[in-house]
């Protein structure tokens, strides 16, 4: 009896390992110009406030738990969603929801055209097996780009409009 169960157990471990779909990774970069040096546009966009891109995502909160923005670094965002900070740069952060089923990550950078204009990129990655079916995966892909673009294009107004 106790070999028939383990057996069972394993068959049902092997049948559900078999049907798993594979990763579907998508990458999503998103940009804007701005005329003004990269450092410049770093710190007016909010670069170096861990919590900054709130106001342009127009959260309701974000609570730095952890940290400042540097590696290692937690923050909650509207009460429910953890991010850790996984890498920085002077004009860069990358952070991860380690929570997230779909292995999500975003990286907000500042990076120089040339002495006098910059670019804002802020690049998503995730695996939209994990989203569900064709149309839960477009719908998410359109959510992320319409409300990412929106956020991107606000910084980039508000450095542009700077002295």
């Amino acid at each position: 009896m106790k070999t028939t169960t383990i057996a069972a157990a394993l068959l049902a471990l092997g049948t559900g390992t078999a049907m798993a779909q594979p990763a579907d990774w998508l990458t999503m970069r998103l940009t804007a110009d701005i005329a003004k040096p990269a450092p410049v546009a770093w710190k007016l966009v909010g670069g170096d406030d861990w919590c900054g891109i709130a106001k342009y995502l127009d959260v309701k909160s974000c609570h730095i738990d952890k940290g400042k923005g540097e590696v290692g670094s937690l923050r909650t965002i509207n009460g429910t969603i953890l991010e850790i900070a996984v890498a920085r740069t002077p004009l860069s952060y990358t952070y991860a929801q380690p929570a997230a089923a779909n292995f999500y990550h975003g990286t907000m950078a500042v990076e120089p055209v040339n002495a006098t204009h910059s670019r804002l990129v802020y690049t998503l990655i995730w695996n939209q097996t994990a989203v569900g079916d064709a149309k839960a995966q477009a719908e998410a892909r359109d959510s992320r780009k319409t409300r990412f673009q929106a956020a991107v294009d606000k910084m980039a107004a508000a450095a542009n409009k700077a002295p």
